[in-house]
């Protein structure tokens, strides 16, 4: 007959700890070896019902967030201290707009070139020789630097996402509960460190320098617009504030067409899940259109699902309002 494992001290039931830790605080082997323990890494132990922060979310993308978070934290605890998370991981703790993961991804770790990489299962080991990589403290993790992150990304991303990681620091939020925060690095800041990158994806981070622009508040925002710019129409102005000819305010546009008097709107998740926002936004819209602008609007579904009809839908908005391509 098994014995029911005795209670774990306080300090060991919500977190990860090492075995060491665990022999100071008075546990023995055996208790170590608990069947209510986890091993999330040779060395560490975790309560098997430890709480993660996300327990109970709907949301995919949080509940992914807390698990990477745990596997972080209880990682962090055998990790040399001048460490520092990277690439993918890095850019999920920040946290920056990425695509979804796939489930074999790693835990990415960055060390000076005189440290030895971790080796362990589910963990990615790089030594960083980049003169011009550093690490910052964030969250209460320690994380490459953000100009240098963009460069590590772009050797794991395309241009076009790596276009909406950029967009995502050099973003100034209209609303922000924080505002002394952002943005998290200039352009100027951005620009200067891709100068001085010589590493994998060099190319790839020049291009994807050259589409960032402030304003773009979501990913899906920046894609629209590469997507946009990419087919030959014009570049539009991100998230401004629109005016009536009388002066009157009608609202902040998504991309926006001022000569041609053309909005493409892009409606996320929050249309099906904020009610408030929903009806706050048709208003919005209602305003556009009865000042003289044509309104596209672009829902997650349609663009994800053919990004190539959803632009078709606005070079046919420009046509009408008189827009031309150039000839070569």
């Amino acid at each position: 007959m098994s014995r029911t494992p005795s209670e774990l001290p306080p300090e060991f039931s919500k977190s990860a700890f090492t075995v060491a830790q665990g022999r100071t605080g008075g546990l023995g082997a055996k208790r170590l070896r608990g069947g209510d323990l986890d091993r999330p890494y040779k060395g560490v132990r975790r309560a098997a019902d430890a709480p993660a922060e996300a327990d109970g979310t709907n949301d995919p993308y949080q509940y992914a967030a807390a698990v990477l978070g745990q596997a972080c934290d209880a990682l962090e605890l055998v990790l040399p201290p001048s460490a520092f998370f990277s690439h993918l991981t890095a850019a999920r703790l920040w946290p920056l707009p990425l695509p979804q993961p796939a489930d074999d991804e790693s835990i990415h770790v960055g060390v000076p070139a005189d440290v030895q990489p971790p080796r362990r299962v589910g963990v990615t080991g790089h030594h960083v020789s980049d003169p011009w990589t550093r690490s910052v403290r964030r969250q209460g993790r320690l994380l490459v630097d953000p100009t240098s992150l963009f460069c590590q990304l772009s050797g794991f991303l395309q241009v076009e996402d790596l276009v909406a990681v950029g967009d995502a620091l050099v973003l100034v939020p209209r609303f922000s509960d924080d505002p002394g925060d952002r943005p998290w690095v200039t352009m100027t800041e951005l620009t200067e460190r891709v100068d001085c990158f010589r590493g994998r994806g060099k190319t790839r981070a020049k291009a994807a320098l050259g589409l960032v622009r402030p304003g773009a508040e979501s990913r899906p925002e920046s894609l629209l617009r590469v997507a946009v710019v990419g087919s030959g129409l014009p570049e539009p102005l991100v998230n401004v504030d629109v005016y009536g000819d009388d002066g009157m305010f009608l609202g902040c546009g998504d991309l926006v067409y001022e000569e041609w008097r053309v909005l493409a709107e892009y409606d996320g998740d929050h249309h099906r899940s904020d009610t408030r926002q929903y009806e706050k936004d048709i208003r919005r819209i209602e305003r556009f259109r009865s000042h003289g602008w044509q309104v596209v609007r672009i829902t997650k579904t349609a663009f994800f699902a053919d990004r190539r009809a959803c632009v078709e839908r606005i070079e046919s908005a420009l046509r009408a309002s008189g827009w031309r391509p150039l000839r070569s």
